[in-house]
């Protein structure tokens, strides 16, 4: 089936100038790229018109904790939202009237998930204790997450659930004693969750991405902290099977446990969060800075050694494993860099060419100026999120309340970077935040620090061209040529045009994944059946 789209403005993402007015597909391949008029182009089994609309390549989302944002989000809720007026609630009164109501809605639900909960914005500067959530809940099992994810309170019933001592403990966690214990977490959460509720999760996670143009995500999953991790291996199996591409990253500091799903990936990859994350989160006042935090006069620390790093940067090379690690203050960043240097050194030349996957820096959020220098002659990719530091600077405060000011100003270098040709990815870290990616690329367009600001096309090329450069699949994706996927999204407007205060509203008007319009879920069991029955694919 030969199928051309005219009559629109066709963006192929490799110059910001470059258009064309038709695009042809056959199967799921594109065949044709020009300015030419319908009339002319005979011999297509289907014609498309594309009424003035505008055409980019689908979108990536490079860091996505796709368990938790697929199927997980059926058993939480969030605490609290962002409003023109501030962050509500935002005191532990208002904390408490909203469990307590969630609790009566639903008093079946045997574990209960609360995320958004907005630390820097609460009058009382805190998490609840594990006696509040107690009180509030009645005695269920309860976990409250910080909006970052780096910090968490737990209720007594849970802690006892995950074999923690509750002699001595508040239930507040944070650090390696939050990070390492999340994989139990995620088990306990999953072992509720119905082929119904899966079901949902799925269709609703491939709908939500198909709105906003993104046809691949790079799924951040699985926890050292259990010992089989069934439920990430069943995970790999779902998603070897699902409309939307998946290239999943384990989260495994022992790299010999990613060996298991090696043979469903498309190149071997581990790394993310979870035993990789290498520091924490401003809000959770766990980021690794040489500066103690403005608030508590306390510093943040390195998770590792930076021994025990090296030796698996090293250990990941010799095997061809692409690996991502969470770095977000200077000390971490410090330590990565360093490390992928030195390994660098030692493997000068093995790295050349096109489609060889980057390793990878994820956040890289309050780099060193020497971090900086290095990365701009290191084969690295960075993967950002600067939606939130846009949320922080306007609603949240964390920067502003937790940082000293100068340590805030010394965000990563995005247009610079950007313009030294580094290798920068979009992405939402959902459910830490909203997959709409556009609210991202606002965040890059208003950065923080404005003289850093990126333009609309150079925030595009984020989760277009430059993922796929970053995964080593510049022959397949990225931009829209001949022998390119047919993957790509139809949009009202240009959106290399867009003003700021219309950036975020963007969406697809629909989507195009290998050659096909892209059709709703329903969400039923039987579609989950039959998506299970699927070929698989690399993942």
């Amino acid at each position: 089936m030969k199928t051309l789209y005219y009559g629109g403005t066709i963006h192929t993402m490799r110059k910001e100038q470059e258009t064309f007015t038709a695009l042809g597909i056959e199967e799921d391949r594109i065949i044709f790229t020009g300015s030419t008029e319908k009339e002319t182009l005979k011999g297509y089994d289907r014609y498309v018109d594309l009424e003035g609309m505008h055409v980019f390549p689908t979108l990536t989302d490079s860091h996505v904790h796709l368990l938790y944002t697929m199927i997980l989000a059926a058993s939480s809720f969030n605490l609290c939202e962002v409003t023109a007026g501030g962050i509500v609630p935002d005191s532990m009164e208002g904390v408490e009237a909203r469990v307590r109501d969630y609790c009566r809605s639903h008093p079946k639900q045997k574990i209960i998930a609360a995320n958004q909960y907005i630390l820097s914005a609460m009058k009382e500067k805190r998490l609840p204790d594990r006696h509040e959530l107690d009180e509030w809940t009645g005695g269920r099992c309860m976990i409250i997450y910080n909006i970052d994810g780096h910090s968490s309170c737990i209720s007594t019933a849970l802690m006892k659930k995950l074999g923690l001592s509750c002699e001595g403990h508040d239930g507040r966690f944070s650090g390696e004693e939050h990070e390492f214990m999340q994989g139990k977490v995620t088990n306990l959460i999953a072992a509720s969750v119905t082929p119904g509720v899966l079901a949902r999760g799925i269709a609703n996670f491939s709908n939500l991405c198909a709105r906003y143009g993104i046809s691949r995500v790079c799924a951040m999953d699985g926890n050292e902290d259990v010992k089989n991790d069934i439920l990430t291996r069943l995970l790999a199996f779902i998603a070897s099977r699902m409309d939307i591409d998946i290239r999943l990253f384990p989260q495994y500091l022992d790299l010999e446990r990613t060996r298991p799903f090696r043979r469903l990936q498309k190149y071997p990859r581990a790394g993310g969060c979870g035993s990789w994350e290498l520091d924490g989160s401003v809000g959770s006042h766990s980021a690794a800075f040489y500066v103690p935090f403005r608030d508590t006069g306390e510093k943040g620390h390195c998770y590792y050694e930076k021994s025990l790093i090296l030796s698996k940067v090293k250990e990941a090379r010799q095997k061809g494993i692409q690996l991502s690690s969470h770095a977000i203050g200077e000390a971490a960043i410090d330590q990565i860099v360093d490390c992928y240097e030195q390994a660098e050194k030692e493997n000068a030349g093995q790295r050349d060419g096109a489609g060889v996957p980057l390793s990878r820096i994820d956040h890289f959020e309050f780099p060193s100026r020497e971090a900086v220098e290095k990365i701009k002659k290191l084969p690295v990719a960075l993967t950002v999120q600067p939606g939130f530091s846009w949320l922080d600077k306007r609603y949240l405060k964390s920067y502003e309340q937790f940082l000293p000011k100068e340590k805030a100003e010394e965000q990563i270098p995005l247009k610079e970077l950007a313009e030294a040709g580094v290798c920068i990815c979009g992405s939402s870290d959902s459910p830490v935040q909203s997959m709409n990616p556009y609210e991202q690329m606002l965040g890059m367009v208003e950065f923080f620090l404005p003289q850093q600001s990126l333009t609309p096309y150079q925030a595009l090329c984020t989760y277009t061209r430059e993922p796929a450069r970053m995964l080593g699949e510049e022959k397949d994706s990225g931009t829209l040529e001949v022998g390119k996927k047919a993957d790509f999204c139809v949009m009202k407007k240009d959106f290399c045009r867009a003003e700021p205060g219309e950036i975020g509203e963007f969406c697809a008007e629909y989507m195009v994944k290998d050659g096909k319009r892209y059709e709703q879920k329903k969400g039923t069991v039987w579609e989950l059946v039959k998506m299970l029955f699927r070929r698989k694919k690399k993942i």
